[in-house]
C-alpha cells in the first residue's frame, strides 16, 4: 500500500508540474554528462563498467543536480561484488581535512544518500545508507533480498519526494525512508574492491524523471521589477536579466531589500551569487527602520551567507539581540556547503520555534529557539559593510 501511495503522489506530481519526460542519463555509447572522479571507467557493447582496484573505490558522478525524482538502473556483477547508487550526493572535502592542508586541496569524498548494491550473500542490497555519515539509516527488506539475481541484470530504482525515499529492486519494496539531511544533489555510481582483487559492477538503462522541487512554492520576485520588495538604506539594489542586483551605494554602508509581505511559519529559499569580500543574509520574521541619520536597523533573523570555504553560510544570527542562535561550526560537513565563485541556494524552514536550514541541499541547522524575540516579519536580503563588490540573488520563492 505504501508503495501504491507513493506512486499515485508521484503521478499526481508529475501532472502538475505538465507531465515532465524520462530523460536517459546514460547514453550507451560514451559518458558525456557523467565525470570519472576515481577508478577505472569504460562504455562496452553499450555497458557502462566501473572497476575499482584493490585499495581504490571506483566513482563515477552525473552532472545533473537533482531534487525530487525517479531514478531507475539496471546493474549486473560478474563476479560478487559490492557497490552502490548515489542520490542527492555532494564531492566535498573528506572530513577531517589534515593538519596544514588547505580545504580546496583536500582529499574529496562523496556525501548523501546511497542506495547500496552487494552481490556476496550479505543480504544488503536496497540498504539505504548515509554516505561517510551516519551510515545505515535504513535496512533492506527480506523479500527484497530474496528479489536479487546474483549474477544477472537487476532492476534498482529509487523515488526522491521531498523527504521520502524509496528504494524497490526488481519491483519489490526494499525500504522506505524520511529523512531530510540531504534535499539535492547529484547522482553517482561506486564500485567498492574486493578483499582479493578489483571489483567490477555493469550499469546500463539509466534514466530520470526529474520533478523539480515539488510542492506549493510561490514566487517572491516577478523577475523583472522589485514589486513588492522596499529598499532600505542607501545601497542599490536593481533588476537585470532576471536577477536582482545588490551594490554599495555611495556611502558602502549596510542595506536590506524588504518585501512588503510578512509571514510567520513559512518555508523560504533563493538561489545566491556572491561578488567578492563581503558579509550578506537572508532575513526572515523581520522589521526594518531607519534612524535619525538615515542608517537602517533591522530586527529579526538572519540565514547567514558569507564567502569563504568553510563558510558558515545558513547558520542563524539575530542582529542587534542575541547574536548567533547556534554557533557556526567550522569543521562540520555543512561548513563546507557553499560552492565559491558560482550560484549557490539557501532554504530555511520556520514552524513556531522550530528552525532548520539548508544550503545546496544540505541541512546546516535543525533546532529549536528556546526564547524567541520575533514571530512575524518580512524576509529581506542584507548588503553589509563592506560588500562592496555585492551579491546577486535569484529564484526566489516562499512555501507557506
Amino acid at each position: 500500500m505504501k508503495k501504491m501511495v507513493l506512486a499515485l503522489t508521484l503521478m499526481s506530481v508529475a501532472a502538475f508540474a505538465q507531465e515532465p519526460a524520462w530523460t536517459n542519463l546514460f547514453s550507451g555509447s560514451g559518458i558525456d554528462g557523467w565525470h570519472v572522479v576515481a577508478g577505472q571507467w569504460t562504455v562496452e557493447e553499450g555497458v557502462l563498467v566501473g572497476k575499482a582496484s584493490p585499495g581504490e573505490t571506483a566513482w563515477i558522478i552525473n552532472g545533473a543536480e537533482l531534487a525530487d525524482f525517479s531514478l531507475e538502473i539496471e546493474f549486473m556483477t560478474p563476479t560478487p561484488c559490492s557497490g552502490g547508487i548515489q542520490v542527492r550526493s555532494h564531492w566535498l572535502p573528506k572530513l577531517p581535512i589534515p593538519e596544514n592542508t588547505a580545504p580546496m586541496n583536500a582529499p574529496r569524498t562523496l556525501y548523501g544518500y546511497q542506495a547500496d548494491i552487494d552481490t556476496r550473500g550479505l543480504e544488503l542490497t536496497g540498504n539505504i545508507i548515509d554516505a561517510n555519515g551516519r551510515g545505515v539509516v535504513v535496512k533492506t527488506s527480506p523479500e527484497a533480498q530474496s528479489a536479487v539475481l546474483p549474477t544477472d541484470w537487476n532492476t534498482m530504482r529509487i523515488d526522491c519526494l521531498q523527504t521520502v525515499l524509496e528504494v524497490t529492486i526488481n519491483g519489490v519494496t526494499a525500504n522506505r525512508l524520511h529523512d531530510e539531511a540531504f534535499l539535492k544533489g547529484f547522482a553517482g555510481l561506486e564500485v567498492v574492491p574486493l578483499d582479493a582483487g578489483p571489483g567490477e559492477v555493469r550499469f546500463r538503462s539509466v534514466r530520470v524523471l526529474d520533478l523539480g522541487r515539488t510542492g506549493t512554492w510561490r514566487p517572491l520576485f516577478d523577475g523583472t521589477t522589485l514589486t513588492g520588495w522596499k529598499n532600505w538604506g542607501t545601497e542599490q539594489w536593481t533588476v537585470q536579466n532576471g536577477i536582482v542586483q545588490g551594490r554599495s551605494g555611495p556611502q558602502a554602508s549596510e542595506g536590506y531589500l524588504a518585501t512588503e509581505e510578512t509571514w510567520k511559519d513559512f518555508r523560504v529559499r533563493g538561489q545566491f551569487m556572491m561578488l567578492g569580500e563581503g558579509n550578506f543574509g537572508l532575513f526572515y520574521r523581520s522589521s526594518v527602520a531607519l534612524r535619525e541619520d538615515g542608517f537602517p536597523v533591522i530586527q529579526g533573523i538572519q540565514g547567514e551567507v558569507a564567502p569563504g570555504f568553510p563558510s558558515p553560510t545558513g547558520w542563524h544570527y539575530e542582529s542587534y539581540r542575541r547574536g548567533w542562535l547556534v554557533e557556526p561550526d567550522m569543521s562540520a560537513l555543512a561548513a563546507y556547503a557553499v560552492r565559491p565563485g558560482v550560484w549557490n541556494e539557501i532554504e530555511i524552514r520556520a514552524i513556531a520555534n522550530h528552525i532548520t536550514s539548508w544550503v545546496n541541499g544540505i541541512r546546516v541547522t535543525d533546532f529549536f529557539d528556546n526564547n524567541p524575540q520575533v514571530f512575524e516579519g518580512a524576509f529581506a536580503l542584507q548588503l553589509h559593510t563592506g560588500g562592496t563588490e555585492g551579491v546577486d540573488w535569484k529564484d526566489l520563492c516562499v512555501k507557506e
